[in-house]
């Protein structure tokens, strides 16, 4: 059974030109007065099942926040039907409403209420609350002695001491230190193999090319996208390459007769790579008017969507390529292949400035997909092979 449905989901905010204009639609109950509209969600159909880790991406003002407030109960919907199956919890600015004058473990009981805890289970939980947060020792000490990270700490172990059928996380798993941020992670994964539905809104697409197992996108109140978030990710980017042209047209027409190329360290094109070989990767194109300021750059994306590298000419030093029209460019990049084994994909972009949102001229993501193979190289773990030498040796004992 799913456990959110959205069925032509639609949500409108409404305001005034002018202060008296409130007064008005104050006393006519509504009926006059309101003469402006911002339709926030439009149509939107959706379905999460239990034990889904929904990513939700888009640009700010895109509705991802109103989508939030919809499933929460926060707002009511104008349109459609909203069906949420199950006890939600949304985990938004996690230190809100504690007291800084009273004791962490006071904090935890009063705000253990405000979640929705009983308080036989508060008095059950508290011990575990305390040692999933690591704050076993300042458990009576006041909360204004707390550091912003052991609060937000305390605050995310209080909300998930209990599991919840529906999980939202709003930007809120920047919780303390790299290690306990895994632990964050680890508990909101043990929620969804048990059956809970996790949200997750991040603007870390890293985070949801990693954590989510699918995505989707929204932009300017409507569902662009549904699918896993490598493809996901992709849409975005194109979203965001493509606002900085006030012509979608000139975007795509800017750049033709595109060629990329991967040659190996005997100069053959191929898809196949082994580790620690140097690649060159060649980038032919016609532009069809002529380019100042211009950039040119790649990024290369494991098979789970994770970026593992990108550059532009910018950044190594060419600032601000010369572009003539009609004539055919050449663009190589020499680059060591230092990653792990397996399948990569590559794109590409042509843009003003420093970076695409100045201005794009191009933007393609998994233009060309190419394999990585250990070969001769030892075992390792990890994205990113790092060559590395072993010595050992017995000091003699002192006399």
């Amino acid at each position: 059974m799913a456990s959110v449905v959205l069925e032509n989901l639609s949500k409108d905010y409404h305001g005034f030109s002018k202060p008296w204009k409130r007064i008005l639609t104050g006393l006519s109950f509504g009926y006059f007065g309101i003469d402006s509209k911002f339709t926030a969600l439009q149509s939107i159909n959706l379905k999460v099942g239990s034990g889904e880790i929904l990513g939700i991406v888009g640009r700010n003002g895109a509705g991802k926040s109103t989508l939030l407030k919809l499933i929460t109960g926060v707002i009511r919907k104008d349109k459609g039907n909203l069906i949420v199956n199950g006890s939600v919890r949304a985990l938004l600015e996690l230190s809100v409403g504690f007291n800084p004058e009273l004791s962490g473990e006071e904090n935890v009981y009063y705000n253990g209420l405000v979640w929705g805890y009983k308080p036989s289970e508060i008095k059950e939980l508290t011990d575990s609350i305390f040692e999933f947060a690591e704050l076993t020792d300042f458990r009576n000490s006041p909360l204004k002695n707390y550091s912003s990270g052991m609060a937000m700490r305390l605050g995310f172990s209080l909300a998930t001491a209990k599991r919840p059928d529906i999980l939202i996380v709003d930007e809120a798993l920047a919780v303390g230190d790299a290690s306990f941020q895994q632990k964050c992670l680890k508990r909101i994964k043990e929620f969804s193999q048990l059956g809970s539905c996790i949200l997750v809104v991040s603007h870390d697409l890293g985070l949801i090319s990693y954590f989510c197992t699918r995505a989707i996108l929204l932009n300017k109140g409507h569902l662009l996208f549904d699918g896993n978030p490598k493809e996901t990710i992709e849409e975005y980017m194109h979203v965001l390459a493509g606002t900085a042209n006030s012509s979608s047209a000139e975007f795509s027409e800017s750049i033709q007769d595109i060629h990329i190329s991967l040659k190996n360290s005997k100069g053959l094109e191929t898809q196949h790579h082994f580790l620690g070989e140097t690649a060159v990767l060649r980038i032919e194109f016609k532009a069809t008017k002529p380019i100042t300021d211009g950039t040119i750059g790649f990024h290369i994306d494991s098979e789970k969507g994770i970026r593992i590298f990108g550059t532009n000419s910018h950044h190594l030093g060419w600032q601000g390529l010369e572009i003539r029209e009609s004539e055919r460019s050449v663009v190589e990049f020499q680059f060591p292949i230092q990653f792990s084994d397996g399948k990569y994909s590559l794109g590409v972009s042509i843009h003003k400035g420093e970076s695409h949102l100045e201005g794009s001229y191009f933007w393609d993501e998994s233009i060309f997909d190419f394999e990585v193979e250990r070969g001769k190289i030892e075992k390792f773990v990890g994205l990113c092979h790092l060559p590395t030498k072993f010595t050992i040796q017995t000091l003699p004992k002192s006399e």
